[in-house]
């Protein structure tokens, strides 16, 4: 498009980039009063107000088929980034802002989208831009859209000196984070390609090619920002008004995490529109202790580390509630009874009865025990009484995991943390696998009753939650007619991958639309039982030669048994976590399905297929596992595979 050396421009963007940082350096050493347009369209009508932040990366570009006098002052283009500052006479505008919309192009159009002629997205490597990918949206786009102003820097006062940015590569093969060739091929944007068929509409794509790189480069250790490549769709679901409540659901790889991540931290943006953001706090809520620390980096990137967004797996907001010195242990739920909706009223009774009856607010433990010892009047319904009896002693229960929900809901209605006050919005992800007592305990905390339910019923693992979205809306206490929308397209697993894993769907929900159409098939090894442990060792091995770089998994029923096979084979735990195994400078995750929910790996092997439990025959958890990998899936069994996966 443009007549200028790709090399030269790669070096003023990299320029701008470091006069964005300095700029945000600058200004939060020395605090002073907001500077941004002299117009406020581009916030909603308020400006927003001052942040302090570190640094700051930009995002991208946009250049329009003319002029703006009511924002630009006259110009032309401008950048996005994560907060408002002028460089050089560019503005840059916050990704939260309406403005951004003309970047990441969703449906609540900003007046400029009309304008658009070039957009401009960055590659980064350890945080340098090293490449960058421009899409002309209309035939009249200019061939130089984005013209270099002449530089104009006052004199500093001598802050101190920066990191020294690493010197241009101008040889465009020896850029080690390039966009692939074969990612920027030409790929219309047709359902043809992505394996919906043609007569299924799916959401456009922007910065294709970026897109298709990222999801060609290895698995890093944790979750990033993805601005530059946020898609439409997703970008529409981030920028939901706070106040309105959403159902999200997709399958496996579809940017549920993403979404849900990048929401958490839109939602508290102050550039966010005061109609759309909210002054309270918000709850991110996922599945495990892992994903929590997966996910808190990224919105800790996105925030600036705000104390505004706690996120915490559904046991560590019991824990953080119940506030034990140890955590406790065991399974989650024996019966439905454990996480039933009826624990929580029949905690309110007793509550309502031991402060009748001692004229002051009643301990968790007094509570608890009132449950045990007055079941009968607590409840006339025979087995619920016989079940409130058969519960372990307080103390006792604080040890078990199975109880720590009925614990939780007790505490929290008796003595709330100061920690979780204010929760305006609450994000669950991996909805499915939440309880009726949990989801109530959640509208607890939740003070204006405003949701984002991300999930996927097909990978439910337990047959104590609630089958359908109508039960947990019922439960919430929520609009019925609350949305529900769909997210369609995968992005992280391969054709191959999914299809494989889509034949333990229902038919009717088999049908996949990957973004990556080619990859190998899933690699099936039907070993004896003498040699499951030693093939599963054997397929470590080639994995984590093959994706050196990247991420390796070990799925299995049980992950003791692996973990002994690999200790044998001379690999040994890392100091990093102890699911995380070492050898030679390569790197294994083992774990179960359940830890494995919410993660992504390059490559995963899934050991005894037909071990992993089943609720009501459908096959949840094993679903969970054959779609954690990007690009790889190996098979080891001894025992049959589920009659599903051995049809060709």
């Amino acid at each position: 498009m443009s007549n200028k050396p790709k090399d030269l421009e790669l070096e003023d963007e990299r320029t701008s980039q470091k006069q964005y940082t300095e700029v945000l350096m600058a200004r939060a050493r020395k605090p002073s009063a907001y500077q941004g347009p002299r117009n406020s369209t581009w916030v909603g009508g308020k400006l927003p107000k001052k942040r302090e932040i570190r640094s700051g990366e930009l995002v991208g570009r946009v250049a329009l088929i003319r002029p703006d006098e009511e924002i630009l002052d006259g110009e032309a283009d401008f950048y996005i980034g994560e907060t408002y500052a002028n460089i050089n006479g560019i503005n840059v505008f916050g990704w939260t802002a309406p403005i951004a919309c003309t970047f990441f192009r969703g449906s609540d159009h900003h007046y400029m989208c009309d304008d658009v002629a070039v957009v401009r997205a960055f590659s980064r490597q350890n945080g340098q831009i090293v490449d960058f990918i421009d899409e002309a949206l209309r035939a009249d786009a200019p061939e130089d859209p984005f013209k270099k102003r002449a530089l104009t820097i006052p004199a500093p006062p001598k802050p101190p000196s920066l990191p020294t940015l690493p010197p241009a590569v101008t040889d465009r093969a020896s850029r080690p984070n390039t966009i692939p060739e074969e990612a920027l091929d030409s790929h219309p944007a047709s359902t043809s390609k992505e394996t919906g068929g043609p007569t299924e509409e799916l959401p456009p794509l922007r910065a294709e090619g970026l897109l298709r790189a990222q999801m060609l480069a290895p698995r890093t250790k944790s979750l990033a920002p993805v601005l530059s490549t946020l898609q439409p769709d997703q970008y529409s679901l981030v920028t939901i008004p706070a106040m309105d409540s959403v159902i999200i659901e997709g399958q496996p790889g579809t940017g549920k995490t993403i979404v849900a991540s990048h929401r958490a931290a839109y939602l508290v943006n102050e550039e966010t529109p005061p109609e759309n953001g909210l002054d309270g706090d918000v709850l991110l809520v996922g599945p495990t202790a892992g994903y929590s620390r997966h996910v808190r980096q990224v919105v800790a990137r996105l925030t600036g580390d705000t104390e505004r967004v706690k996120v915490l797996s559904v046991h560590e907001l019991a824990d953080l509630i119940i506030g034990g010195k140890k955590s406790p242990h065991g399974g989650v739920s024996r019966s439905y009874q454990d996480v039933d909706w009826r624990l929580a009223k029949f905690s309110r009774s007793a509550i309502v009865r031991l402060k009748a009856a001692k004229g002051v607010t009643p301990t968790p433990e007094q509570v608890y025990e009132y449950l045990r010892s007055h079941s009968g009047i607590v409840t006339p319904e025979k087995d619920w009484s016989l079940y409130l009896r058969q519960l372990p002693p307080y103390k006792k229960a604080l040890t078990q995991r199975v109880h720590a929900p009925l614990v939780a809901f007790i505490k929290w209605e008796i003595a709330r943390p100061t920690e979780l006050a204010n929760i305006e919005h609450v994000i669950v992800d991996e909805a499915q696998d939440v309880t009726p007592l949990e989801w109530l305990l959640l509208d607890e905390i939740n003070e204006a009753d405003a949701w984002t339910v991300l999930g996927d019923l097909h990978q439910r693992r337990s047959d104590h939650t609630l089958g359908d979205w109508a039960q947990v809306l019922e439960v919430i206490a929520i609009d019925p007619e609350t949305p529900i929308r769909q997210m369609k397209r995968g992005y992280r697993s391969t054709k191959p991958i999914l299809d494989f894993a889509n034949r333990l769907l229902p038919r009717a929900a088999r049908k996949t639309h990957a973004l990556q159409d080619v990859g190998p098939d899933p690699a099936i090894h039907k070993v004896s039982p003498k040699e499951l442990d030693s093939s599963v060792v054997r397929e470590v091995k080639r994995l984590t030669a093959e994706y050196s770089t990247g991420t390796v998994a070990v799925i299995s029923p049980t992950p003791s048994v692996i973990e002994t096979a690999l200790r044998t084979a001379g690999w040994r735990t890392s100091d990093r976590g102890p699911q995380l195994w070492e050898k030679n400078g390569r790197e294994v995750t083992v774990t179960s399905h359940d830890a494995a929910r919410g993660l992504e790996f390059d490559a995963v092997v899934v050991v005894e297929p037909a071990d992993f439990p089943e609720n009501f025959s459908r096959k949840g958890p094993l679903y969970t596992a054959l779609t954690r990998g990007n690009r790889e899936l190996s098979i080891v069994h001894s025992s049959p595979l589920p009659n599903e996966l051995r049809r060709k």
